[in-house]
């Protein structure tokens, strides 16, 4: 077996290692004290071997354990959740500024969620307080004749909480899936997507997504006064969002309601 400490290969899978003395594996019976002093005979310092004189230490030290902490926070592993812990966080520094700019929010918002998930294209939208009138914002990931086409499109807020016009599956109190086979989008409205020309595709799987399969996530304000929605597609891989990038998308949009509530203050 090959020692995990020092990479030599031992006849046998068990006990201590023939060249540093360490612990093989799962059979092995043997003590720290008696893989300090095998060690020992092998010309091993375990001294300098962090890990090994970290189990021997009875207590740890608190600064140690802060500047640890600090610098795996610095140069830590950055895993997809860490990533997503960062996203929110910039979100939320924007989102305190005292001159803050809800469109640069939205365009910010837009760009993170497209690029962490790897989402086609992303839209939000707002409501004019004026008229009650939806429209498109901000767009990301859309051709230039889809776009166009969607800056044209209003909704009302009916639009979002009934079935009437666009059928959808709820899936939480702020979100909501649309799927091409319940055809949720109107009669000439084929060119607000990006490939017009793959709408009625077949699904081969359950997390395939389909051209015109779309998330909706509700913004809401005060007492759940809807103010605007982020709608998003699948991934550029051609997958349904999973649970984690739904719940991330809703934080966002949190987020961003909660910052038109201050703006309106």
């Amino acid at each position: 077996m090959k020692c995990p400490t020092c990479g030599f290969e031992n006849a046998k899978a068990y006990g201590t290692c023939t060249r540093c003395g360490r612990f093989l594996g799962a059979y092995s019976i043997q003590t720290p004290r008696t893989q300090e002093a095998g060690s020992k005979s092998a010309g091993i310092d375990l001294s300098k071997d962090i890990g090994f004189s970290g189990r021997l230490k009875e207590e740890a030290s608190h600064d140690e354990i802060a500047s640890k902490m600090k610098l795996n926070y610095l140069h830590g592993s950055r895993d997809a959740n860490q990533r997503t812990l960062e996203v929110l966080l910039k979100l939320l520094e924007t989102s305190r500024r005292k001159d803050l700019d809800i469109r640069m929010l939205l365009q910010e918002a837009a760009d993170v969620i497209h690029d962490q998930f790897r989402l086609r294209w992303v839209a939000i939208g707002l409501k004019n307080p004026r008229d009650g009138v939806f429209k498109y914002e901000t767009l990301v990931g859309f051709r230039e004749d889809a776009l166009r086409a969607r800056k044209k499109q209003t909704f009302v807020a009916e639009d979002f909480t009934g079935d009437a016009k666009y059928k959808g599956r709820v899936i939480s109190e702020l979100s909501k899936m649309y799927f091409e086979e319940d055809k949720p989008y109107t009669n000439g409205s084929e060119a607000t997507f990006n490939r017009p020309a793959l709408l009625k595709s077949k699904r081969h799987g359950s997390d395939d997504a389909l051209e015109a399969d779309y998330l909706d996530v509700h913004i809401y304000g005060v007492d759940k006064e809807l103010l605007g929605w982020i709608e998003t597609s699948g991934t550029i891989l051609g997958k349904l969002p999973d649970v984690t990038v739904i719940k991330t998308i809703e934080v966002i949009a949190a987020i961003i309601g909660a910052s038109i509530v201050r703006g309106r203050k």
